[in-house]
């Protein structure tokens, strides 16, 4: 677990921060002495959580918008003087598509175990809308990059910081029925690799957490087939909690990382051990 006062005295942001992962972040960094900026689309519930924390504002943020986060994070350091830790969470994983397809993987995976063959493709990507690909890939990759360059220039002029991108499994592994996902979440890993080196110089330290399957809010989307295949797929035999990936940011973004620039840390349970 983190320590009490791990992050006395350091403003930590985080985007999409109002639920699921994203509070299990903001709950933990203001555990260890943060002051916290709650960061999400969804302003009322991001204020709800911020009164419900010691010392930590709440701000409204599109991160697909380079206007919303502008004003935003000048929101920040109005608010609270500086930004020494950046989270970037903020994410979709679909709409009526991602529905479609898991209902359709259902229907593969009957058919497979009934006849030993599969007649119908998935169609994901020959679906695929333009609007839905630049959709999950404004929320989760363009809105990595403009959070990131909107805390750059302070860290910069401190020569001090630390930003924790989230990537998935799905980016470092594929995911079948998520072409959209998976390109946006192996986009951010890229990105966490070129800003790494281009900021360490400068003692500003990015890493990337890339979480397996997690026991969030989202997963009551889930059909039961799939939900369950998740788990037999993860050796460890159960999914992972919010919190315990909220520890794995904790850790790079804080003091006991020191050396880790760079990197990709997968808490998945060991489902990329296969």
């Amino acid at each position: 677990m983190s320590g009490a006062g791990e992050f006395d005295g350091q403003v930590c942001a985080v985007t999409g921060g109002a639920a699921g992962i994203g509070e299990a972040m903001c709950r933990a960094f203001a555990g260890a002495g943060a002051r916290v900026a709650v960061l999400d689309i969804d302003l009322e519930r991001a204020q709800s959580l911020a009164a419900a924390l010691p010392h930590a504002h709440a701000f409204g943020c599109d991160v697909a918008d380079t206007h919303s986060v502008g004003t935003a994070f000048a929101g920040v350091l109005a608010h609270m003087g500086r930004i020494d830790v950046l989270v970037n969470n903020a994410g979709i994983i679909g709409g009526d598509e991602y529905r479609r397809n898991l209902d359709r993987r259902v229907a593969q995976m009957q058919q497979l175990q009934a006849t030993g063959s599969i007649s119908q493709p998935l169609n994901a990507t020959a679906e695929l809308t333009d609007a839905q690909w630049r959709a999950m890939l404004s929320t989760h990759l363009d809105g990595t990059f403009h959070c990131t360059r909107a805390v750059l220039p302070g860290m910069q002029a401190r020569r001090s910081g630390a930003i924790v991108n989230m990537s998935s499994v799905v980016g470092l592994d594929g995911g079948g029925g998520v072409p959209h996902y998976a390109a946006a979440k192996a986009g951010i890993i890229g990105f966490t690799r070129a800003v790494a080196q281009e900021v360490a110089p400068l003692g500003i330290r990015v890493n990337a957490v890339a979480p397996g399957f997690i026991d969030t809010a989202m997963r009551s989307q889930l059909p039961p087939e799939i939900a369950a295949g998740h788990v037999r797929a993860t050796p460890l035999g159960r999914l992972g909690t919010a919190a315990e990936i909220a520890e794995a940011v904790l850790f790079l973004a804080g003091p006991r990382a020191s050396f880790i620039c760079g990197q990709v840390l997968s808490a998945n349970g060991g489902y990329l051990s296969r």
